[in-house]
């Protein structure tokens, strides 16, 4: 049953081991070193269990992420002969508007489909020229997620972008649709941040997550940071819950700033 639940979702993240800090030169090599992680986790999950499920995320971090994988996946092994075709791209989150639109996240998968990713393998949301409205679009990914997700929806891999607010996903601070439980996929209406419509993960998806991964660089995520370091609380910050069985932050110098002493 889905719920609104607070206090669960900071229990829960509670529950999950407290995330490590790497700290790089600059965003480049932060996006660089969580790449090749990235490949080298997906290619386990390949050998290990015959396919590999990635979650992308938006923002800087993400892009940061996601230029540096095609790369970063031929160097552990993952080529168009050999395990590119095992993998699905999925979005944490996605902008209710058209295919093609500047502000959807699914353009930065362009290069990994080049890369010999199968366009059939990337679960794109559908927009408002293919469904009534954001709840239909939402049902559609759910659908989606049941049909060609992970076993147990355990995604091996999720990229998690860190909003200045410390919001994560389209889960922001304060916002009433942020801490659901029991439900994997929810439509975000009156997003804080425009476009107001979205579609977003739960943090029961994160939770668990072999790997969460978050990417940040620059001092304007210094406040971001610290609040995402510090005890779970999905209210006031929403970065703090974004755990799952292993966690990571790969920060620059700027943002490694806020990280609690």
């Amino acid at each position: 049953m889905t719920t609104i639940d607070a206090a669960a979702v900071n229990a829960a993240a509670d529950a999950r081991p407290r995330p490590s800090v790497v700290v790089h030169d600059s965003m480049a090599k932060a996006a660089a070193a969580a790449a090749a992680q990235t490949a080298q986790l997906l290619s386990d999950a390949v050998a290990e269990r015959g396919v590999g499920h990635l979650v992308l995320t938006g923002g800087s971090g993400g892009e940061a992420l996601a230029a540096a994988l095609p790369t970063a996946l031929a160097a552990a092994g993952l080529t168009p002969a050999h395990g590119l075709d095992r993998l699905h791209l999925w979005e944490g989150d996605e902008r209710f508007v058209p295919a093609g639109h500047a502000d959807r996240n699914d353009l930065q998968v362009t290069a990994l489909v080049a890369a010999g990713i199968p366009e059939a393998n990337v679960h794109r949301l559908p927009g408002p020229e293919q469904v009534d409205c954001v709840d239909a679009a939402a049902e559609a990914l759910a659908e989606a997620l049941r049909e060609h997700g992970p076993a147990g929806g355990r995604f091996d891999v999720v990229h998690v972008g860190l909003g200045p607010d410390a919001h994560v996903c389209s889960l922001f601070p304060g916002h009433s649709e942020a801490p659901t439980t029991g439900a994997d996929v929810i439509a975000v209406h009156d997003s804080p941040k425009p476009p107001p419509e979205r579609v977003s993960f739960t943090f029961d998806v994160l939770h668990r997550a072999r790997q969460v991964m978050v990417v940040a660089g620059g001092a304007g995520k210094v406040e971001a940071v610290t609040k995402g370091l510090a005890r779970p609380d999905v209210a006031a910050a929403p970065a703090s819950c974004a755990r799952g069985e292993g966690t990571v932050w790969h920060l620059d110098r700027a943002a490694a700033a806020g990280v609690p002493a």
